[in-house]
Order: C-alpha cells, then structure tokens, then sequence
C-alpha cells in the first residue's frame, strides 16, 4: 500500500498547560506507555503518529482518527484538542484513568470512550472504524499480563530520560484517595519475567522506571517473584539503573532490597501519607496502620543498608488537619530519614472513595466541569475543610513548601544520604528529586545551577 493511502492515527498525550514547573524539567517527564501499546496493537497498515505535549505544544496534525489518553488534571486540555478535530469531522477515541470514571462527561467531549484497560478492545475499536460502525463505548476486560504488546518505542520523543515499563498491575488496597484499584482492578497480575526481560533489553536508556504501583507486592508469592526478577535482571547482564513504588512491607524481606540493589534500584518512593493516625484512617492506609507509624524510620534504614534511597510521600489537606499539625508534619519530614520528600494535597479524583464522600457531603468546591479538573493535580485544594478556611491552607501549604524545600536543607540532607547510602552518585539521585519538587512548588528564580546544587551535568553520562 502506497503510504499516502495509509490510515492514519494520531496519538496525543496532552499536558496540563495550567502547572508549568514541573514539566520544565526532562528527568521528571514519563513516557506515554499506554500510547505505545496503542500503537503496537494497530494493525500495521495503520501510519501512527504521536504528539506528546511534554516536549512540544499541539498543532494540528491531519489524521483519519484520533486516540486521546488523559488523567484528571489532563483531561480539560484533551478535551479541548478532541474539539478541533471534532469539528472537522474526525473521530475521537478517548481513554485512560479519567474518562473511565466519568465516560458519560467524556462522550460530550469526544466520539468514542474506552473504559478500563484498552488492550482487549482496540483491535475491535480498529475494525469497526474500518467498517464504519464504531461504537460509542467500548469496555476492556483486566486480562493476564501474559503476552503483553511491547509498546512502540519508536514513537516515544527521545528527550525522556527514564524509559518506562510495567511488570505487575492491579493494586490489592483499597486507599481512599486511589482510583487504581478501581481501574486496574484489586488483583494482583504478574507479568512473566522473561517478557519484561525481553522488553528490557530493547531498552535504549540507561534509567528505568518500573511504572507497577508496588513492585514487591504483599505476599511471599509476590515477594519471590520480584526475587526472581531481580536476578535474572543481574544473569542477563542488563545494566539500567531503575527507580519505582512499594509499601512499606518493602523491608520485610531483606533478600528483596539485597537484589533490587544489586539488579539497579537507585530510589523507591513509598506512600506514608502521614504521621499521624487519625490521617492514615482517612485515607484508609491500613498497611502503614499495621505496621505503625513508629515503623517507617526503621524501614528507610533497612532500606538505606542495601544503598537505595527512599522517596517519602506525604499528604496535607485531611480533614482532620490543622495549622499546628500541619507543621507538626513538617517537622516530622524534617526530622525524618527519607531521602526525597513529595509533598502533594489530598485530591478527590473520580472513581475514589474519597470523590464520593465529598460528594455526597457537597464539600466540593471547585466543581465547574471539565475546565475545573486541570485544578486536580495535587497542588490545590479543591475541597473544604473542616478545621482551616481555603486561605489558610494554602498560606500554610507555602510554608510547608520553604520549609521542606528550604536550599540549606536540602544541601544537609543530600550529605545525610551519602552518608548513609555509601553511593555518592544515588545521594545525587535523591538530591536531584528533591529541587525538582522543590522547583515544581516554589518559583522563586532559585534553579539548581552550580556543582553543589547540579550535578546531573556532571553525571548525566554515568547515569
């Protein structure tokens, strides 16, 4: 077939346009993975092109059909893109975490919606726009992880530092905040080793992101099965430093961290959400109720013996926040071992359970779909609360952020980690993540720029 008389399909990964901080830097981008499994799924006489706002803003591509992907805080901007071609008279496909949470919204916007996971359905979503009946809704199915489509690489802009990959999807908790579970499903799916190995090795980067939402998961099972993988990783002689997710029962198994370690793993981020109680109750964290808040200290060293760095999460904004506790966090943080520290605000995405409280409360105050979702990004509240007026918080949220971010701290804390990691270059990973949420948070002029404060360029060929 003669290539002008190829279908085309565009792909578009559109960007927030609202928050500019932290898509100024690369090291924080992530590939589009679902988009090259789209791409890898359509039949080969289909040309595929992808536009990914990350690196260059939408312009208008001609195309016979046109694949969106969107989160919350993405999906105004989709929504907007879709209009275009929409009125053109182009058809628009529209999935990801949001539209399958609110697809009677995302039909307004756009022509066809896919809920759920797309790779049992796109194949049909292709013949039947071939044979000009394409339907308005199509449901995917949660299949096994078994013979999963490498995406199109090809496709991915070459300005990502880390590369992404999956191994595990499905996440067996229940957070009140998390619309994962409710996407991915509560099981726990493993993909077998030797096709993320596969997938591994046709990896161009030397930094990967393992994209699962807990790579050890929470049975011995689980934690065997990572075993696995990081040792075939290290006989197959793939050399990637990687970085991903787990929960707190990481260092239950010490033989787990001895392998990720020796396999790449630089960082980990863990959720811990809070210090206090009576927020882990909110956001129904019963694994780091479990284990205790008293735990978390420990489980960073047992972490930091086997030379990886811990990215800590915390949130602010549960009902049961104050000024006081919110400093009170503060200095916890401060106070605290983890390496990295992400800060964000408890956000009501769609599909969570906590969406659905507010709701049913109508405690919601931001609520003028779709342009009011580009506001759910974690760095607004958009809800009220109980003990502090919107203003407050975000007065105090700007002194949870100098006072986290603060240079000289994290000059200090950069020193702790190498001294406690016993790797110059993983302290300077953790270093680095920290002015990166540093500069998404506070704009203030303050860059990383000298040898102290930058060292990626220094670096960047040995990472």
């Amino acid at each position: 077939m003669n290539d002008k008389d190829r279908p085309t399909l565009l792909l578009v990964y559109p960007a927030n346009p609202l928050r500019k901080g932290f898509l100024s830097n690369r090291d924080t981008k992530y590939q589009p993975l679902s988009l090259g499994i789209i791409a890898a799924l359509t039949p080969p006489h289909w040309k595929v092109k992808l536009i990914d706002e990350n690196f260059r803003s939408f312009k208008y591509y001609p195309a016979d059909l046109v694949g969106i992907t969107a989160f919350s805080s993405t999906v105004t901007r989709a929504y907007e893109i879709a209009r275009i071609y929409r009125e053109k008279g182009i058809h628009t496909v529209i999935g990801g975490i949001h539209a399958s949470m609110m697809p009677d919204e995302a039909l307004q916007c756009v022509d066809t919606v896919v809920i759920g996971e797309a790779e049992s359905v796109w194949p049909k979503v292709i013949s039947d726009f071939e044979a000009g009946c394409i339907q308005r809704i199509y449901k995917g199915e949660l299949l096994e992880m078994i013979n999963s489509p490498k995406p199109r690489r090809d496709l991915f802009h070459p300005g990502y530092v880390f590369a992404s990959i999956q191994t595990t999807r499905g996440c067996p908790f229940d957070c009140s905040f998390c619309s994962v579970s409710a996407f991915n499903g509560r099981k726990y799916r493993m993909r077998p080793i030797e096709e993320v190995l596969d997938e591994l090795e046709e990896i161009p980067q030397n930094n990967v992101f393992f994209l699962d939402d807990n790579i050890v998961g929470i049975t011995k099972e689980h934690q065997e099965r990572a075993i696995e993988l990081f040792r075939r990783i290290i006989e197959r002689r793939i050399k990637k430093n990687w970085i991903s997710q787990a929960s707190i029962n990481l260092a239950d198994n010490p033989e787990v961290l001895k392998w990720a370690a020796r396999s790449g793993c630089r960082m980990i981020f863990i959720g811990v959400e809070s210090e206090a109680e009576d927020g882990l109750r909110e956001s129904n964290k019963r694994i780091n109720l479990k284990y205790g808040v008293s735990s978390y200290e420990k489980v960073f060293q047992k972490v930091h013996q086997h030379g990886i760095a811990v990215i800590a999460g915390f949130m602010f904004g549960w009902d049961s926040d104050t000024a006081e506790k919110m400093q009170q966090r503060v200095e916890y943080i401060r106070h605290s071992q983890a390496d990295s520290i992400q800060t964000s605000i408890v956000t009501p995405l769609p599909g969570t359970r906590l969406y659905h409280k507010l709701m049913a409360e109508n405690r919601i105050i931001l609520k003028n779909y779709p342009d009011d979702w580009q506001r759910y990004d974690y760095w607004e509240i958009v809800h009220s609360l109980p003990m502090m007026a919107k203003q407050e918080f975000e007065t105090e949220m700007q002194r949870v952020y100098r006072r986290i971010y603060e240079p000289t701290f994290l000059r200090q804390k950069f020193f702790r980690s190498i001294w406690r990691l016993k790797s110059i270059i993983t302290a300077y990973w953790s270093y680095m993540s920290n002015w990166n949420y540093r500069n998404m948070y506070i704009h203030d002029g303050k860059k990383a720029s000298n040898f102290l404060l930058d060292p990626f360029p220094f670096f960047r060929k040995k990472l």
